[in-house]
């Protein structure tokens, strides 16, 4: 039993030093005013081929393990959401989104997404900056992309270490997703499928990985 624990501790302490945070999966519409949203999510460095991933590992260039993440939102008003987030390679800390535009006056809707976080580990403050565009398809789906600039540790290494994670610099990317959900009045036992799910590609402006994808479960 002990020795499955260290096992499991191990693994997990190998994840907290490797995962990056790329990743948005919220559209550009903001919930109601005295809503509540809440969401799990995980995302996976993806490379062309493993010649590819080797090289940036040889670099310290190189993500490896998957990073999971999540957030609690809350409605100040219909055009303004603001809660929690967190992710293994961003920490955790306050966020809050404004929604500029919203497509029922123009053919987009617009919002600005910002926070910042506390890591534990690197022992130190991350923070993120999203544009997000977002147009609805229906009235259970999204499509939405937008700009992601984040400051947060450098966790590219060919072999994880707790002393060397202490590096912060900034990370952009670009992303595109699709967010779909569901009736509430479905059949009983699709009932315990997730409310909605988001499913999202990003495009980081670094030498590697080639890009990340991520999923997103609303239970």
């Amino acid at each position: 039993m002990i020795k499955r624990a260290l096992q499991l501790a191990l693994v997990m302490s190998q994840i907290l030093l490797s995962g990056c945070f790329f990743g948005t999966f919220q559209t550009a519409e903001t919930i109601p005013a005295g809503a509540v949203d809440a969401a799990w999510n995980v995302n996976v460095p993806l490379y062309f081929d493993k010649q590819t991933r080797n090289s940036a590992k040889q670099h310290n260039e190189a993500y490896i393990f998957p990073n999971i993440g999540g957030y609690l939102a809350y409605g100040a008003s219909n055009a303004a959401e603001f809660g929690i987030y967190g992710s293994l390679g961003e920490g955790i800390g306050p966020f809050g989104k404004i929604r500029m535009l919203s497509e029922y006056s123009a053919p987009l809707s617009f919002a600005f997404l910002g926070g910042f976080a506390y890591h534990p580990v690197a022992q130190g403050i991350s923070y993120k900056l999203e544009l997000i565009l977002s147009r609805r398809l229906s009235p259970f789906s999204q499509i939405y992309g937008g700009f992601h600039y984040g400051y947060q540790p450098d966790y590219r290494r060919d072999g994880p270490s707790i002393t060397s994670v202490s590096t912060f610099k900034t990370f952009p990317e670009m992303f595109i997703g699709v967010d779909l959900g569901r009736r509430k009045g479905v059949r009983r036992r699709l009932r315990r499928m997730p409310f909605s799910l988001t499913m999202e590609l990003g495009l980081p402006l670094t030498p590697a990985p080639a890009m990340f994808m991520g999923f997103q479960f609303k239970i």
